[in-house]
């Protein structure tokens, strides 16, 4: 293959679907249309993929986000309430089941709220990961 094939060769690949399109209507016009109409297809159908991705991953950002919220207001009442139990079993002179209670509901607590965290980071990731795996379509 000459110099100028190994151009012409790559200038094509260089140019952009609709730009690639005018050269083909130039080159062969009969087909041309029917390119332009593949075309227009093939990025109506992409960009209609990418809108319900975008409204997929909002539906699972505001549900994750629902979740956190409802974990933390868990998290809370169910702490005020092993600290209401703690103190009556200290009240009562029994202060080792009052511990008991306190640390394995800190405990769990603390749990959930690893899990709730570690959802969060887990949805980044997976935002992440989406975007570098997307191939754009240009040619």
């Amino acid at each position: 293959m000459t110099t100028q094939g190994r151009e012409a060769a790559g200038s094509w690949e260089s140019l952009a679907p609709w730009d690639k399109a005018a050269e083909w209507q130039k080159a062969a016009p009969e087909i041309a249309e029917k390119v332009m109409e593949l075309a227009t297809q093939h990025a109506r159908h992409r960009w209609s993929l990418e809108k319900r991705l975008a409204e997929h991953v909002e539906r699972m950002d505001k549900r994750i986000w629902m979740t956190q919220v409802f974990g933390l207001c868990g998290g809370f009442l169910s702490t005020v309430m092993l600290a209401i139990v703690s103190w009556h079993y200290a009240d009562t002179g029994n202060v080792f089941p009052g511990l008991v209670t306190a640390g394995a509901g800190a405990g769990l607590t603390a749990g959930v709220y690893a899990v709730g965290r570690a959802l969060g980071k887990r949805r980044i990731d997976v935002n992440a990961a989406n975007a570098i795996t997307q191939i754009p379509h240009d040619s």
